[in-house]
């Protein structure tokens, strides 16, 4: 039986955002295992191996999950393997490069390149994972303008593919009623005329949670009606909860833990807000702006890709000396402003084109495209 392997960082990613395609290979007959961290057993995986990724990317860890996925890639002979995100990219595509022969077809899916064209050390250290590991790379998946940009300039892929994202399910966001709505926000023990502002994703220095919470100190002597609810775990979270305490916060934050009911939040709350300072093509973006809700969020790629500064939500700038006080800014525009409020509700809507009935073609038509072919000349770019 041929073979397919999916590897990504984290099991959860594999979960959130591979199952319409693991059915569709499973359907056509092929057996699917999945390599990443916190791997468990899923019905529709054949087997799962679980292998550590260390976010230092020069992590001696790394390089020994490097040789457990050539093992694992040389004794299974997979058709096709299929990287994500950027460490687990890089480990995968690393191993498939230390194979001589027979190597698998290789596709990588970027979710959010961690350089940009810039000297920064940062910047080199993982441009030069995705140069290293491009000749391996038979086709590259890119989700937002900038990341096209930078795999077209530097050659990151022999097939460069431009995709809207996985593909949002719609159908996992319900309309609630109003009773609904209510006894949710009740449920937060905040006042009923509250303006909840919902930041959704995991706990980390790259989600920057901690500046919401600085920029709401800013703001809570002058909007009594403010509130700020966290959904997610994460390595940051503790440092948050001390943060909001020290600022004596504690009545106007929520901090919700990993919640299976996200629908509920994004339909309950006002306004979504990402102090993010990097992301590939953020899904509570799309999630919010789904349900009808207007988002306010740092000015970078996918925020850019999605949002319409003044009609569907506003970004403010990162890079400036106090990034915290242009949020608070940002906000206080909000919330001073009933008409800028009526119009970003009113505008506030998901493009077609990143549902999962527009995306799941498109993109099954790169990785299903005949894995005898592993080997194109020239590298050309595709809009899908």
């Amino acid at each position: 039986m041929k073979k397919i392997l999916i590897c990504a960082s984290r099991m959860s990613h594999i979960i959130n955002f591979h199952l319409p395609y693991i059915e569709y290979f499973r359907s056509r007959g092929y057996e699917i295992h999945a390599a990443a961290e916190g791997a468990e057993a899923h019905p529709l995986i054949d087997k799962c191996f679980d292998m550590r990724f260390v976010k230092n990317p020069l992590s001696p860890a790394n390089l020994k999950t490097v040789s457990k996925l050539k093992k694992l890639i040389s004794e299974n002979k997979y058709i096709m393997v299929c990287s994500n995100s950027t460490l687990a990219g890089a480990a995968l595509r690393l191993a498939v490069k230390r194979i001589r022969k027979n190597r698998p077809y290789c596709v990588h899916i970027s979710h959010g390149y961690m350089f940009d064209g810039g000297r920064s050390i940062r910047s080199v250290i993982y441009r030069s994972a995705e140069r290293l590991t491009a000749g391996v790379t038979d086709s590259l998946i890119v989700m937002n303008s900038e990341d096209l940009e930078l795999a077209k300039r530097y050659r990151l892929g022999k097939d460069i593919r431009f995709t809207y994202g996985m593909g949002l399910r719609g159908d996992r966001f319900p309309e609630i009623s109003s009773s609904e709505r209510s006894a949710f926000r009740k449920s937060l023990a905040l006042p009923d005329d509250s303006v909840i502002f919902l930041c959704v994703g995991e706990f980390s220095g790259r989600k920057n949670q901690t500046m919401l919470i600085e920029a709401l100190e800013m703001l809570h002597l002058k909007y009594k009606s403010i509130s700020l609810v966290f959904a997610g775990e994460g390595s940051t979270l503790e440092e948050c909860r001390r943060l909001a305490a020290r600022l004596e916060l504690g009545s106007r934050v929520r901090f919700l833990g990993q919640v299976s009911n996200v629908d509920l939040l994004y339909r309950s709350c006002d306004v979504l807000i990402s102090g993010a300072r990097m992301e590939g093509l953020p899904f509570n973006v799309m999630e919010a702006l789904h349900c009808n809700m207007p988002v306010i969020a740092t000015r970078i790629k996918g925020h850019t890709d999605l949002i319409k500064d003044g009609k569907n939500g506003l970004l403010f700038d990162l890079k400036s000396n106090n990034a915290a006080h242009e949020l608070a800014l940002t906000v206080s525009k909000y919330m001073d402003d009933p008409d800028l409020q009526k119009k970003l509700r009113e505008n506030a809507s998901l493009d077609k084109k990143y549902y999962i009935e527009n995306v799941e073609p498109k993109l099954l038509s790169i990785l299903d495209k005949g894995f005898d072919e592993t080997e194109i000349k020239s590298p050309e770019v595709s809009y899908l």
